[in-house]
């Protein structure tokens, strides 16, 4: 069987003699032959994506940031782009019959769940960074770079969200921890808020997260007590704390942000947050916040991509499909220190 020869159509000359196909040159098209069109900036664009991807993923899943996000919002839950989530309905949860016999001929009382939906969607986010190419031919600046940089701020960008909807919806708690003339036992005061929350929902929190200021002003506040019991709560570190209120994690954030020219703010500074969230990855379940994803074009939480501007400029960005939301806003504590 004799098969055509085939005309590679590229801006790589190099390309089609080292294979062995022609190049089109501008000589004219011939019955019977098969033409190729492709274009190497693009085949180039392509492969880089896989691997500026692949370099991103592994940033994003080891950085402190993603850590950090974690903490506030639990396992990522996998979802379509257009998805609906029920919202908890916590009274429907605790319900219960003092009378659930069935009387001779008659069915079963029938329980019927509450069916409170929400319609939503997860959002494109994503930034991009411009790069000269001079610069990284010189080594100046690289690709990978500029991918890490823009993972680390669009993960800044979730726990500054996060914190921000978490401290929306709880109910707030004025604390002087800082004042030393009014005696207060920190460690109390959040195991108070606690009790709460187990009375507004029947179930107990597991996640404690403090402020970097509101961790200063516990120990603080427990040293100036003078006893033993002070000095003792004030050496615990983050698992002991846990253990002692007797939740999963206690969290001590450290995410900050430039927020002007010449100020940088700590994200969630002087609240402890004490709330519910998962870390089964599932869609149903009694979280307070639940970060929702859906699959970024190349199949995993987020993609990296780069393509070419004139003759000087690669632009690199990074991007995924995301949505961070209060699926129950019940029972939320927060504890404002002063």
């Amino acid at each position: 069987m004799n098969f055509p020869a085939i005309t590679d159509f590229t801006n790589a000359k190099d390309y089609a003699n080292a294979v062995g196909e022609k190049y089109y040159d501008g000589q004219e098209l011939r019955t019977g032959d098969v033409y190729v069109f492709g274009n190497d900036t693009r085949n180039a664009s392509a492969n880089y994506n896989v691997a500026l991807t692949n370099f991103a993923v592994g940033g994003w899943a080891n950085s402190g940031l993603e850590q950090e996000l974690i903490a506030y919002v639990g396992a990522p839950v996998l979802v379509n782009r257009r998805f609906n989530y029920k919202v908890w309905a916590n009274a429907e949860a605790l319900k219960s019959e003092t009378d659930d016999i069935r009387a001779v001929g008659a069915e079963f009382q029938e329980v019927r769940r509450g069916t409170s939906e929400v319609n939503t969607q997860t959002a494109p986010r994503g930034l991009i960074m411009v790069l000269d190419r001079e610069e990284l031919a010189q080594g100046i600046v690289t690709e990978q770079g500029a991918v890490q940089y823009l993972t680390q701020r669009l993960q800044l960008n979730q726990i500054r969200r996060a914190s921000a909807l978490l401290i929306a919806a709880a109910n707030d708690t004025g604390r002087a921890w800082f004042t030393t003339g009014t005696p207060l036992d920190p460690d109390l005061n959040i195991q108070t808020a606690i009790n709460l929350y187990q009375v507004a929902t029947g179930i107990d929190p597991n996640t404690v997260i403090f402020g970097r200021t509101a961790w200063l002003g516990r120990m603080t506040m427990l040293r100036s007590l003078a006893t033993a019991g002070g000095f003792a709560g004030s050496a615990k570190n983050e698992s002991e704390l846990a253990a002692f209120l007797n939740v999963d994690q206690v969290f001590r954030a450290n995410a900050t942000y430039q927020s002007a020219t010449a100020t940088k703010t700590l994200i969630g500074a002087s609240t402890v947050l004490m709330y519910y969230k998962s870390m089964s990855g599932m869609q149903y379940d009694p979280s307070n916040i639940k970060y929702f994803y859906s699959p970024a074009p190349s199949g995993g939480r987020l993609e990296a991509f780069r393509y070419e501007e004139g003759s000087s400029k690669v632009v690199v960005g990074v991007r995924h499909n995301e949505l961070l939301a209060i699926t129950y806003s019940g029972g939320i504590q927060k504890i404002s220190v002063t």
